[in-house]
C-alpha cells in the first residue's frame, strides 16, 4: 500500500464531451499516482462521460441529476475517498507534475490546507497563448499565508489549481448549491477566512478560453450580485464580530459596485464615504445592483 496520501480529483461534466478526455489524460498521466478520478456527470442528455471513464482505471463515473457545477462538486466531495482533494473543470488540463509538487507542499506544511499556483492560458486546440492568470511580480508575496483580507473581493484561487485539505470541507464550508455562477468565488473567499494558503509561481495547470456563450465565465452580468450573496454567508458561518463583518461588507461592496460599473458604464452607482465605512452592510443589502 502507497504511504503517500491518496488525492481524489474531482472533474464535473455536464453536455461537454470535446475536452473531458484530454482533462482525465493529465490526471491519469500525473508524476503522482496514489490518485482517484471522480467524473461527476450532472446530467447529461448524452452517455459520453461514462464511455470515456471505463477507459482508464482509476477513473470513477458518478451520474447525478443536473444540480449545478457547485452541486457536481460536493457530490465529489462527499464520495472522495482522499484526504487531499483537488479540482478540475471538464475544459481544462493539468502539467504532469502538478499533484506531486502540491502534495510536497502539504506534506511539509501542515499548518496550510490549500496550494495553489498560476495557470497557463491556452486556445480551444489546447495551444498555449503565452498569457498566464496569477500573481503579478510585486504581488507573489501576498499570495501565501493569511492571505483573508488582501484577497476579499480582489482575487481568488484559479479554478483548475487548488489541492486541499478534506478537512477543510465542513458542514459550513461547502460550494453554495443556490450559486450558480461565481461558486468558486464565494467558496475560496470563506476559505480564507480560516485557512492558510501556499502559492506556487508556476503554471502547473492549463486554462482553456474559448468563444463559447455556455462557458459560465463569459457571462460576466451573472455576476452581478453575487457580493450579497457572499456576505450572507459568511454570516452562516457564525461570524458575530460587528467591526469584522462591516469591514467585509464594506470590501465587498466595494467589489460589487466596480463590477457593476465596469459593466453598464452609462449608470454607474456612486458610493458616499458613509455608504462604504460608516454603514457597509446596510448599503450592500439595500443596493440594486440589478438596476439597468
Amino acid at each position: 500500500m502507497s504511504k503517500e496520501p491518496l488525492v481524489s480529483v474531482v472533474i464535473p461534466t455536464y453536455n461537454r464531451q470535446e475536452f473531458l478526455e484530454e482533462a482525465i489524460l493529465s490526471v491519469v498521466n500525473q508524476s503522482y499516482n496514489n490518485i482517484e478520478i471522480l467524473v461527476i456527470d450532472d446530467g447529461s442528455k448524452e452517455n459520453y462521460a461514462e464511455v470515456i471513464c471505463n477507459k482508464y482505471k482509476k477513473c470513477h463515473y458518478f451520474y447525478k441529476n443536473n444540480g449545478g457545477l457547485s452541486s457536481a462538486r460536493n457530490f465529489g466531495i462527499n464520495v472522495a475517498k482522499g484526504s487531499y482533494i483537488a479540482f478540475l473543470d471538464d475544459d481544462d488540463f493539468w502539467r504532469a507534475d502538478k499533484l506531486q509538487k502540491q502534495v510536497k507542499v502539504l506534506n511539509s506544511n501542515k499548518n496550510v490546507d490549500c496550494v495553489h499556483s498560476s495557470a497557463s492560458v491556452v486556445d480551444e486546440k489546447g495551444n498555449e497563448k503565452g498569457k498566464l492568470i496569477g500573481a503579478s511580480e510585486n504581488k507573489i508575496h501576498k499570495r501565501s499565508g493569511d492571505v483573508f483580507w488582501n484577497a476579499l473581493g480582489r482575487w481568488v484561487v484559479k479554478s483548475p489549481t487548488p489541492l486541499i485539505r478534506r478537512k477543510v470541507f465542513t458542514k459550513d464550508l461547502m460550494f453554495d448549491e443556490d450559486i450558480k455562477i461565481g461558486e468558486d468565488v464565494d467558496f475560496y473567499q470563506r476559505m480564507f477566512y480560516n485557512h492558510k494558503v501556499f502559492y506556487i509561481n508556476e503554471p502547473l495547470a492549463f486554462y482553456r478560453e474559448y468563444d463559447n456563450k455556455e462557458r459560465l465565465s463569459l457571462q460576466k452580468e451573472k455576476y452581478i450580485g453575487l457580493e450579497k450573496k457572499i456576505y450572507d454567508n459568511f454570516v452562516k458561518m457564525g461570524i458575530k464580530n460587528p467591526f469584522v463583518l462591516s469591514k467585509i461588507a464594506s470590501k465587498l461592496l466595494d467589489s460589487g459596485v466596480s463590477r457593476f460599473n465596469f459593466l453598464n458604464p452609462q449608470k454607474k452607482i456612486k458610493l458616499r464615504f458613509l455608504d462604504k465605512y460608516i454603514f457597509p452592510i446596510k448599503t450592500l443589502n439595500k443596493i440594486n445592483f440589478s438596476k439597468k
